[in-house]
């Protein structure tokens, strides 16, 4: 069995701190579960991380707002080009009202891929979401006071890549990480990993020719998707293999307080990371409580005022 259990987070690039949340808590229901910052570089840019009210790993979509440091990304093939998030069967069509009444940008067509509907939407900011309706996700409801459980979103269903080949990378997904090649729809390939079904999919769509995008932290694009290990002795038994088979673009394990992380690039070129469960938030916030106040690693909580002051406020 794969050590990969399905999602821990995708990371955005977006614009606005305010803008980001009011599209996942206001729009989405989502929970804001950590407001922090960005700990690479010494300019202070939010880290903003959203999901289900508990925080569970395969509910969190993390953003960075980087309007205000000016760094624009290009979307492009060689990254995740559409966040899909679990509905249940039945809701498009209450989202579909929700956007009109919200002005959230929205394709007019309802899709149907490997029999479920979606409905492509919009981030302010220009990355692209799909709701994907399925009763298989039984995880704890987004719900709000105008968001019923009937409708509200679940969490991560999958990610759509864009790849300009897709050979070696449908090798790598099944011999170095671990997931089964499931279906094919025209350019769509669809991959699940351990129990399979929502949280558990990677979609690739073949795009030979779309144009590279960037690989660096920017607004206007989703900068890696991060999958869930159990500790740090799996990444290194991951990057083990990963050097075996001739992978050799993976970086050590890196402390990013509620986690650690490895990063890996496969072979379309999108940014991988295996990141692990065996931290969490609970470390500085009681369950309950998860987002209440600006958080801070130790090693710059003296900075915690500094740092403040020089991020735009927020409210929730």
């Amino acid at each position: 069995m794969s050590m990969i259990k399905g999602f821990h987070h995708l990371t955005a690039g977006v614009r606005h701190a305010q803008e980001d949340v009011d599209f996942y808590v206001k729009l989405l229901g989502q929970s804001l579960v950590k407001k922090t910052v960005l700990l690479d570089g010494d300019d202070p840019i939010y880290h903003l991380y959203y999901g289900n009210a508990n925080g569970d790993p395969g509910t969190l979509v993390t953003s960075f707002p980087f309007r205000q440091r000016g760094v624009q990304a290009r979307p492009g093939s060689g990254q995740v080009r559409v966040i899909n998030y679990s509905v249940p069967r039945g809701s498009i069509e209450f989202w579909r009202s929700r956007f009109d009444r919200m002005s959230v940008r929205y394709d007019a067509e309802i899709v149907e891929r490997f029999d479920e509907r979606r409905q492509r939407f919009y981030h302010p900011c220009g990355i692209e979401f799909d709701l994907v309706e399925t009763d298989l996700d039984k995880r704890p409801p987004c719900v709000a006071g105008d968001i019923p459980e009937a409708n509200a979103v679940r969490g991560v269903h999958s990610i759509t890549l864009s790849l300009r080949e897709v050979a070696e990378s449908v090798r790598f997904m099944s011999e170095a990480i671990g997931f089964r090649l499931v279906g094919q729809s025209g350019g769509y390939y669809r991959f699940e990993t351990h129990t399979g079904g929502p949280g558990m999919v990677v979609a690739f769509l073949h795009e030979p020719d779309r144009m590279q995008g960037s690989s660096v932290y920017g607004e206007g694009t989703v900068h890696h998707v991060a999958f869930a290990v159990d500790s740090v002795d799996q990444q290194m038994e991951l990057k083990e293999k990963f050097m075996a088979l001739g992978y050799i673009d993976t970086s050590e394990s890196v402390n990013r307080n509620y986690f650690r992380s490895m990063y890996f690039k496969m072979p379309g070129g999108v940014i991988f990371e295996a990141a692990t469960t065996d931290i969490g938030f609970a470390i500085d916030e009681n369950p309950g409580h998860f987002g209440e106040e600006f958080q801070l690693p130790p090693w710059l909580a003296d900075r915690k005022n500094e740092l403040l002051a020089r991020l735009e406020p927020i409210s929730v």
